[in-house]
């Protein structure tokens, strides 16, 4: 490669692709001299229902430069991929390329465990050439032979294992708590699922007035739940907040001072 006279920023994103190509960096980097120790990257792996966003690129990224700036002060650094292939995502997404509705119960009577399965898997082998397309065009470090998928016994074990020493260790409890309930996917949600469906929209709200016994003032109230008013048992105050008691027709009205 050479300096030309005028910048080609596709030129030479295509020079240097092409001459990373002909040179096993890895190896390389294996094979350069001591390292000052031996650090693990455990990927949180992106899920095999759709193809990469912004938002993974942007993650992604970040992770790439941790890796070749610990690797140049000559760290050994194992940096394997990771893909998330399990779960409802992969699930919803296969049912919904499929065309199939309904509750879960019903598709699987319909459809079978077996072939939805499968269509999972060729699922996510399909994301995933996708996701390796784009991690080549972004020239990402990953070690991508030694890449781990959730859905392999060899991952599934290690889960197991896992959980058979935290209960062995008296770490791992049984408890009672309330969660988020899918009635179509008949399963509970985690907190993330929940925060995908999560949106700003426009809503009505209310002031009201709720009356102190003590001196007969009243607390201006502001809550976009009227309808809890009949089991309201008390009113959140801001402890940080300043309040001010103000004249408003003959009554007097106790508000924070920002409002």
């Amino acid at each position: 490669m050479h300096l030309a006279k005028e910048f080609d920023s596709k030129k030479i994103e295509d020079e240097i692709r092409s001459h990373n190509a002909k040179i096993d960096i890895q190896k390389m980097i294996s094979e350069s001299g001591d390292k000052k120790s031996k650090i693990v990257f455990i990927e949180g792996p992106p899920t095999m229902n759709g193809i990469p966003h912004a938002g993974h690129l942007r993650g992604r990224v970040m992770k790439d430069f941790w890796y070749r700036y610990m690797t140049l002060k000559g760290h050994n650094i194992v940096f394997n991929a990771g893909w998330d292939t399990q779960g409802l995502p992969v699930e919803l997404q296969a049912e919904k390329e499929l065309g199939i509705t309904g509750g879960k119960t019903e598709i699987l009577k319909s459809f079978g465990i077996e072939k939805l399965v499968v269509e999972c898997k060729r699922l996510v082998h399909k994301y995933h050439e996708k996701w390796i397309k784009v991690d080549q065009l972004l020239g990402m470090s990953f070690n991508q032979e030694k890449a781990y998928w959730t859905y392999k016994d060899e991952f599934i074990e290690r889960e197991w294992q896992f959980l058979k020493k935290a209960h062995e260790t008296g770490i791992l409890t049984e408890g009672y708590r309330v969660v988020a309930y899918c009635p179509s996917c008949q399963t509970s949600l985690s907190h993330a699922e929940v925060n995908q469906g999560y949106d700003m929209v426009q809503d009505p709200s209310l002031y009201y007035k709720v009356k102190l016994e003590s001196d007969g003032a009243f607390l201006i109230v502001w809550t976009t739940m009227p309808f809890t008013l009949v089991t309201d048992a008390m009113v959140g105050l801001n402890p940080e907040e300043n309040y001010h008691y103000v004249k408003v027709e003959g009554e007097t009205w106790v508000v924070g001072e920002k409002r």
